[in-house]
Parts: C-alpha cells; sequence; structure tokens
C-alpha cells in the first residue's frame, strides 16, 4: 500500500511511487513530483581535471572544488565577466540560507561588462547562470559569480571566493552541482560521465552526497574514457534529501589535465504537508 497516493500518473509510476513512499518511510515527509511539475538536469564539464578529486564544473581551471559559504551565511553576491563587451542580462538561480533551511531564489542581473553588479538577493549556493534570452546578443567572456572581491580584467583574484563560471562564448553555466531546498526532494534516475580529451585518457567519477551539516559522501561511481561514456541507471531510484548539497568529482589517470564531462538527472518532489 502506498503512503502518497495521489492518483496523478507520473506520482503512480510504480519507481517514482517506491521513491516517494520511501521518503515519507525515511524522512516523514509527503511529497509529489506532479505537484512539483520539475524535471531536474545538472551538467557540468571541467578541462582540468587530475589524479586528484576535482568537481566537474568550469571554474575547475581554477579550484578543483568549490569552497562552500558557511551555513546559515549569504556571502555570494557579485557577478562580472572578463569581457567588457558582456552587457547581456542574465538569469541567476540558487539558494539562500537562514535558520538551517535553504530557499531556491531566481534573479536576474544586467551585466556591466568587467565591472561588478551587485545581486538583489545574496546567496549561500549559486547554481545555475544563463543568457535570458532577451536579446540574441551571446555572451562572450566568462562570467563569475563570487563573494565580493578584488577583480584583475573582470576576474576575481581569489578562486576560493568564485562559486559559478560561465565558460567563455557558452550562455549558459556547466556545473555538475546542485543543492536542494528545504521543501524539495530529488529523485535521481541516474548520472553519465565522459572523457572528452581526444587521446588515450581514462577518468573515474563519483555522485557525492552531503546532508545538511555534515561531510560529502559517494553514493555510486563509474570509470569512463574517451573511447567510452560511463553511464549509471539507479533502480531503485537515489533519493536527495532536502537541504542536501550533491555533486559529481573525478578523477584522472596519471597523465592528469583530462577534459571531463558529467551529467545528473531525475525528478524534484515537492512537500506537500
Amino acid at each position: 500500500m502506498s503512503f502518497r497516493n495521489t492518483g496523478e500518473p507520473i506520482d503512480m509510476e510504480p519507481s517514482i511511487n517506491y521513491a516517494i513512499d520511501r521518503i515519507y518511510k525515511d524522512y516523514g515527509d509527503r511529497v509529489s513530483v506532479y505537484q512539483k511539475g520539475k524535471q531536474l538536469l545538472k551538467f557540468g564539464r571541467n578541462t582540468s581535471v587530475t589524479t586528484s578529486e576535482s568537481t566537474i564544473w568550469h571554474t575547475g581551471k581554477y579550484a578543483a572544488n568549490e569552497t562552500y559559504a558557511a551555513d546559515n551565511t549569504n556571502p555570494i553576491d557579485t557577478i562580472s565577466s572578463n569581457s567588457a563587451d558582456d552587457t547581456e542580462v542574465v538569469s541567476i538561480e540558487g539558494h539562500t540560507m537562514t535558520g538551517g533551511n535553504k530557499t531556491f531564489v531566481v534573479q536576474t542581473a544586467t551585466l556591466q561588462g568587467q565591472n561588478k553588479v551587485t545581486l538583489n538577493t545574496p546567496l549561500n549556493r549559486c547554481t545555475r547562470v544563463a543568457h535570458n534570452g532577451g536579446s540574441a546578443t551571446n555572451l562572450v567572456g566568462e562570467v563569475y559569480v563570487y563573494e565580493d572581491d578584488d577583480l584583475t580584467a573582470g576576474k576575481p583574484d581569489t578562486a576560493a571566493k568564485i562559486h559559478l563560471t560561465v565558460r567563455a562564448g557558452q550562455n549558459q553555466s556547466e556545473k555538475a552541482s546542485t543543492s536542494l531546498s528545504s521543501v524539495d526532494y530529488w529523485i535521481v534516475t541516474g548520472f553519465r560521465a565522459s572523457v572528452l580529451t581526444k587521446a588515450s585518457a581514462f577518468a573515474d567519477v563519483t555522485l557525492q552526497v552531503r546532508l545538511s551539516g555534515g561531510v560529502f559522501r559517494p553514493q555510486e561511481d563509474v570509470a569512463c574514457s574517451n573511447a567510452h561514456n560511463g553511464v549509471i541507471v539507479f533502480h531503485p531510484y537515489l533519493v536527495i534529501p532536502k537541504n542536501a548539497d550533491v555533486r559529481l568529482v573525478g578523477k584522472s589517470d596519471a597523465a592528469g589535465g583530462r577534459d571531463v564531462s558529467g551529467s545528473i538527472y531525475g525528478y524534484l518532489a515537492k512537500i506537500t504537508d
């Protein structure tokens, strides 16, 4: 007997329904995928994966892993580009955090080239930046979201203060990492990893989850190469709890400097009562 039977088709799909039951049994929350109405794909790329653990994110060329903001602080407050030509409007997704709970926030900012632009809402986590589509002009330079810092040609001087980077010439960030709000669970159906280096190259990629106030722990890993993608399909699906952080991290073969991409995909479920 299902603990949460909404009668909606997606919630009654057997694997989804089992995940909904597990959330109720394990965490005491009743949730609905149908009422949330949102799939979630987190894609990232790191062109500089070495033999040390590195997050699959474009900022990896400056810092292997994100230095996460402390709980219940919201220091991520600035955005800029390293190109004076970037004056487009971008959409910024992330979370604030107060009292141990994360709240999902979407806001916009108008870039002013290499000059600092202050975010309307400072963040605890920043998970995506994208051209908002309001113009036909592509982003030109790298775009950074960070804790206020000294700049050199639009780029923050302190790598640890950068929380997201948009690759030059792209219109969206590439960060295989995200966080969950206090009212959402992520039912992950699988993840993928690829080595994009055109050589004999290998990498091991691990999906890690950190519960609120805890440390990152591995959930599953996969090997990949320039010849073969690594793909994990969860059955039953993997449940990421509310307020958690999740990321893909990679380690390369001994040669290092590998170009690795990865993605995590699944359904968001909303707490209903």
